[in-house]
């Protein structure tokens, strides 16, 4: 049976860095206990230490109580922490974060005190030893009593376990919103480091704008372009820039890759590093199909026929599924394919999880039309044999 006592309330010790109190839920507290009592007494050990009921205890001494009823626990240390843990996760203003850490803490606790935890299950008195295998409430029970629900809980454990000590202070210092923290818990832990650091620093204003100065610190500067080399095939993926393009909230370029800007990309020497008669096979996708011609002609070709990739996997638009996305070929001078063979306009090949990665199969084709004169390929990600690459990727 429970033990009960009456103890000073000022001999009663709570460590102070392990008992943070919020100010209004005491006051709170304490018009609640003025008119109606102390309905549940606080807990503590036979040496008068606290082990739950900080808020009240704090309550009673605002209102002046020279005695206070107690709960007398004579727990195991397991017991002790598992009591405590649950009095904290009554606390709504602990952040997602300090949630997940409980609840990672609390399964840990029950696995070492070798209880059966059970869901809808009414929790036994705590004073009872471990051997006789007291059954406990589940964690996922303790927070559904709070108000988090399992999925809820679920994310809270995933921001515990996955963040790096240093994105978790980032994300507590500058209030970082949960879906954001989310999506930061899932990169690798270097990344997790240059974002958080961005964020503190205030050199970054959301995660979007942490993750494009990461991603652009970390991609060196391509080498420049020769002068004295001159093209006769070029292979070009731009790093576009959509602006306002895209659909809110989808994976912008910006994220993975430090884009370019139309003038930017119109100011690139391309006219002057190709032959007289060369041919450019260039990405573009519907969204900028229009500004895609500004570039051809800035390069000194014109445009004659295009291939369709069917990705298969489609990507969100504004009025449509996009699953496509056109490789546009255009000339200048006179630079008909080396080799007769036509091949299908549209070619399905299903798309990778890499941002923005092209399928082999296009430059096989390229290599197939065109088997003389020199090559490059223009915002390369990897050298391939046989091409000149240009890139900050490469």
């Amino acid at each position: 049976m429970p033990q009960y006592n009456t103890f000073p309330v000022f001999e009663i010790m709570a460590s102070p860095d392990r008992r943070k109190v919020d100010a209004g839920k005491v006051s709170e507290l304490a018009e609640s206990i003025k008119t109606v009592g102390l309905i549940n007494p606080i807990t503590v050990t036979a040496d008068k230490e606290l082990v739950a009921g900080a808020h009240r205890l704090e309550a009673c001494k605002s209102l002046g109580w020279s005695e206070i009823e107690c709960l007398v626990f004579d727990g195991t240390d397991f017991q002790k922490e598992l009591a405590e843990i649950d009095e904290n996760l009554v606390r709504l203003e602990l952040d997602p974060i300090s949630i997940g850490e409980l609840a990672i803490r609390r399964d840990e606790i029950l696995d070492g005190m070798g209880v059966r935890a059970k869901s809808g299950t009414n929790q036994k008195n705590l004073a009872t030893g471990p051997d006789s295998g007291p059954v406990q409430k589940t964690t996922e029970d303790i927070a559904k009593e709070v108000g988090i629900s399992r999925s809820v809980l679920l994310e809270n454990k995933q921001l515990a376990r996955d963040l790096t000590p240093k994105a978790k202070e980032a994300i507590r210092q500058t209030e970082t919103p949960k879906r954001d923290a989310l999506k930061i818990a899932r990169m690798e832990p270097d990344q997790q480091n240059g974002i958080a650091e961005k964020l503190a620093n205030g050199e970054a204003k959301s995660l979007v704008d942490a993750r494009r100065i990461v991603t652009k610190e970390n991609i060196s500067d391509p080498t420049p372009f020769s002068d004295d080399k001159k093209y006769r095939v070029i292979y070009a993926d731009p790093p576009w820039s959509y602006g306002n393009k895209l659909t809110e909230g989808y994976g912008a370029a910006e994220n993975h890759y430090p884009t370019m800007s139309i003038d930017e990309l119109c100011a690139l020497p391309v006219a002057d590093m190709t032959n007289g008669n060369a041919v450019l096979f260039l990405w573009t996708t519907s969204p900028l199909l229009k500004e895609s011609f500004e570039v051809i002609d800035a390069w000194g070709f014109k445009y004659k026929t295009s291939f369709v990739w069917d990705k298969v996997r489609h990507n969100m638009g504004h009025y449509n599924s996009v699953r496509h996305e056109f490789l546009l070929v255009c000339t200048k001078g006179s630079c008909t394919p080396d080799v007769s063979k036509l091949f299908d306009s549209v070619v399905v090949c299903e798309r990778s999880d890499k941002h923005s990665e092209k399928p082999e199969v296009f430059r096989e084709m390229i290599d197939t039309l065109y088997t003389r004169g020199n090559k490059i390929e223009l915002f390369a990600r990897k050298s391939v044999p046989g091409w000149d690459v240009w890139g900050n990727q490469a």
